[in-house]
């Protein structure tokens, strides 16, 4: 007992000290006084308008309203910019919904929640995602969003640390909406059971059910403290459903489960107008699916923020549906919410460390006791070689960086690591002050760290440690962990690997590339310098 009874105190104080992470500043929409919220009327285009202007909707005739939904972000604040043509972001969804009311059409919007996902396998690491969510959490704030749904992703972070960024971050008319989950003593109005919102004259009735055995996988010292009570969602949805109907046009669930919990309770209660389901995918169907007769609709965005969808309803006529790609036209000047995801939320990488703090470890295989020394430390022994990796663009990983029209992606963990040596390894790159020597993508990425081969070059032992063959590669999906379908979507091994093969660029006749060097670590400025 006496663990519960402390736990809001000290969650609340989580809160007040993640006010200088994220701030709590946000335009509220406008609030009846039955609690019915509502996005800011339409207003003229603001001075820095879009200056590229396209009619939205143009294949539709005029709708009374639009409910714009998104959800399962995963973590992608805005493209890298690593490939040409990705898809999504915040700043691109907002610009989206400032097109929306600079053109007059009333809206509503609501996300399904995952903000994030898996923060302790993200490749930025648990610290950065942490920063993230609270960074989505504000930028939602910003828009402003009717309605968040509870996923259990974002309580990945651990339930105490979201419950405080929730308390935090969600003030206004953001709603964090869940009806089959009931949150401790002290934490009662942080969840309700559903909301009510407008767009246009068009009165929707939005809830959200989260999966109970999604949420049992999650384990958390926190748990049940702060979610004590999980119900079914078929004991609580009947109930919702009917009082839902009463007071708005149409009907929304959010289900945040597998996608075929979704399907089953979008036919078991058909008196939902439009059902939000989970995708198992990036890039969803276009089309929703019809259900119960044409009644449901029945649709998911996908993964990765790469979409939105877009219901439209029509006086007289059924609602339709629209899923919107968020492309690069999608790019209007400087907005609240490009300030908070490029300046703030780097800024916050950089003032916290994200990159120099980033948990290391060992380097599992290789010569035991090798560290990473930088390519320079290759060149003496390997001239040729090294000539030819210069002129690549592995060469120039962390120039690239540097002049990113985006500010301090330098200091950005998840962008660092493909485009540094030995990023996650405890010799590896830590900044460029104090490893300067393994900036971009060197050798040792793909050989391992090499300090005990160039001391002793003729050691068998050292030199098949460093040895890769095609076959290695592939299989231990080396070139895949940073040319993934994000960042490389048209990266294919067989294609690639010949423009990197370099065996027999050099010969090994001259007496001094068999004595060795005793190699300075790669964070010594002059490493290799004259050896």
């Amino acid at each position: 007992m006496a663990r519960s009874s402390l736990r809001p105190l000290a969650v609340v104080a989580t809160a007040a000290a993640l006010l200088a992470y994220v701030g709590c500043t946000r335009p509220d929409a406008e609030k009846g006084a039955d609690g019915t919220s509502s996005s800011p009327p339409p207003a003229a285009p603001a001075a820095d308008a879009p200056t590229k202007s396209f009619k939205l909707f143009a294949q539709w005739p005029t709708p009374q309203g639009i409910l714009v939904v998104s959800g399962e972000m995963d973590g992608y604040l805005e493209p890298c910019g690593c490939a040409a043509g990705q898809l999504g972001g915040l700043i691109r969804r907002f610009d989206f919904v400032r097109r929306m009311k600079a053109q007059g059409i009333p809206y509503a919007l609501i996300d399904l929640g995952s903000l994030i996902k898996d923060p302790a396998g993200a490749r930025g690491g648990f610290e950065q995602a942490k920063i993230k969510f609270g960074i989505a959490i504000k930028a939602l704030g910003a828009f402003p969003y009717d309605a968040l749904a509870l996923s259990a992703d974002d309580l990945k972070i651990g339930v105490g640390e979201a419950f405080a960024q929730f308390l935090n971050g969600l003030e206004g008319s953001t709603k964090l909406v869940a009806a089959n989950v009931v949150p401790g003593a002290g934490f009662e109005t942080l969840i309700v059971p559903h909301v009510l919102v407008q767009a246009g004259p068009v009165r929707l009735g939005v809830t959200s059910v989260l999966d109970p055995g999604t949420l049992a996988k999650l384990t958390d010292p926190d748990k049940d403290a702060l979610l004590p009570t999980v119900k079914r969602p078929d004991d609580v949805l009947p109930g919702v459903l009917q009082d839902l109907e009463g007071r708005s046009d149409y009907q929304v669930l959010m289900i945040q489960g597998p996608p075929q919990e979704a399907r089953r309770l979008a036919t078991a209660y058909p008196g939902f107008d439009i059902v939000i389901a989970t995708s198992e995918v990036a890039d969803p169907e276009q089309d929703p699916q019809m259900l119960n007769g044409g009644k449901t609709m029945l649709v998911n965005v996908g993964r990765r923020g790469k979409y939105v969808g877009a219901i439209g309803f029509f006086e007289g006529a059924a609602p339709r549906y629209h899923q919107l790609g968020l492309t690069e036209k999608y790019n209007g000047p400087g907005s609240e919410v490009k300030k908070i995801i490029e300046d703030e939320y780097r800024g916050l990488l950089k003032a916290v460390g994200t990159v120099e703090n980033f948990p290391r470890h060992d380097y599992v295989g290789g010569a035991p006791g090798a560290t990473f020394i930088g390519a320079e430390s290759c060149k003496q022994c390997h001239p040729n070689t090294f000539l030819k990796w210069s002129t690549t663009k592995h060469a120039q990983a962390f120039v690239s960086l540097e002049h990113d029209p985006k500010p301090d992606v330098t200091f950005d963990a998840e962008c660092v690591t493909c485009h540094t040596v030995g990023f996650e390894y405890n010799s590896g790159w830590k900044s460029a002050a104090a490893t300067p020597l393994l900036k971009g993508n060197q050798c040792e990425n793909c050989h391992g760290p090499a300090s005990k081969h160039v001391a002793a070059p003729d050691d068998l032992a050292f030199r098949t440690a460093l040895k890769l063959t095609a076959e290695q590669a592939d299989r231990n999906r080396l070139c895949i962990r940073c040319h993934d379908e994000d960042n490389s979507p048209k990266f294919v091994f067989e294609t690639y690997w010949p423009q990197v093969i370099h065996s027999k660029l050099d010969t090994y006749t001259d007496p001094k590339v068999h004595q060795g060097v005793a190699a300075k670590p790669a964070d010594a400025p002059t490493a290799a310098k004259g050896d």
